[in-house]
């Protein structure tokens, strides 16, 4: 199976910080640092090797020693800069919101929390950039978690779905993530005998066991893109244009509205997108879905405020 393009980058960009805090490593080192195996630093290697900063001439490249590479061990000589992090204020801005949704969240590690104070503090005026949270996370139920996480014990849930059914689950934790400011558990559910990305302010009660995780984390990290409900929408035609850029719709033309048909993966992504529509919505289904939207239309409407 083909690695994904963000593991890899990230992986390849963690090497050259790497070596430049460290002079030099062997490929066995760097394949044990890095969980994969030495061929795959070998070609990682071999990549940066041809890498560098625009000009594309010999002197703009990333180099290593060759005669040291040809021993098994890794030398860099030149990172150009490339472990030094340089942000311009569009993308300063942009990263204190991702790392302010996360921390928020409760699904930060300790280190972006630091991260976050250290660009606060870059960035110089603490009133030029405001966060708003658009959900809030009970701080005990992410720290219940991130326990359970790092002991790799179940948790029993109640957990409240899209549709506003309760119901009671055990799951296999494996991580917290943020995903369009919202904090999910990416976790195997032995109900369902599925992975499932759950979603915090949904979960009522969380109590860890005893038993042990036995299922490895999903390769698909973040939320399926399956669909969880149908939703029909009625709009004005004039917004037929979005509606078509949804996945999978089917559209019924009625003269002046329209009405379109789609799956749902994830209702609060969905919602954001329908209040693009603005004046143009008539009517939404199911109840969960238009209430979605109600609440981050007020939300908006507050911040504005």
């Amino acid at each position: 199976m083909a690695e994904r393009t963000a593991p890899h980058v990230t992986r390849l960009l963690g090497l050259v910080t790497y070596l430049e805090r460290q002079g030099e490593a062997t490929l066995a080192t760097l394949a044990s640092q890095f969980d994969v195996s030495e061929a795959q630093i070998k070609r990682d290697i071999e990549l940066l090797w041809v890498s560098g900063v625009p000009g594309h001439g010999p002197q703009d490249l990333i180099d290593f020693d060759p005669w040291a590479f040809d021993e098994g061990l890794i030398r860099l000589t030149n990172s150009q800069g490339v472990g030094q992090v340089r942000l311009s204020p569009r993308e300063a801005v942009a990263l204190i919101g991702a790392l302010s949704a996360a921390v928020s969240g409760g699904a930060a590690p300790e280190a972006a929390h630091s991260a976050l104070a250290k660009l606060r503090e870059a960035v110089g005026d603490g009133d030029a950039v405001r966060t708003l949270a658009r959900f809030t996370v009970d701080p005990v139920l992410a720290a219940t978690l991130r326990d359970a996480i790092d002991a790799a014990v179940i948790v029993e849930l109640e957990y409240v779905d899209a549709n506003d059914k309760k119901t009671a689950r055990v799951i296999e934790p494996h991580r917290l993530v943020v995903i369009d400011g919202a904090t999910y558990v990416e976790c195997f559910c032995r109900r369902a005998q599925d992975y499932r990305t759950l979603r915090l302010d949904r979960i009522k009660a969380a109590v860890p066991g005893s038993d042990p995780v036995v299922t490895r984390p999903s390769e698909n990290g973040g939320f399926s893109l399956v669909p969880q409900f149908q939703a029909v929408v009625h709009a004005h035609r004039s917004a037929r244009w979005l509606l078509e850029s949804f996945p999978g719709t089917v559209i019924d033309d009625d003269g002046e509205l329209v009405m379109a048909r789609f799956g749902v993966a994830d209702a609060p992504v969905m919602a954001a997108r329908l209040l693009g529509l603005g004046p143009h919505l008539r009517t939404i289904a199911p109840a969960a879905l238009a209430e979605e939207v109600a609440r981050q239309a007020r939300a908006v409407l507050a911040a504005q405020a």
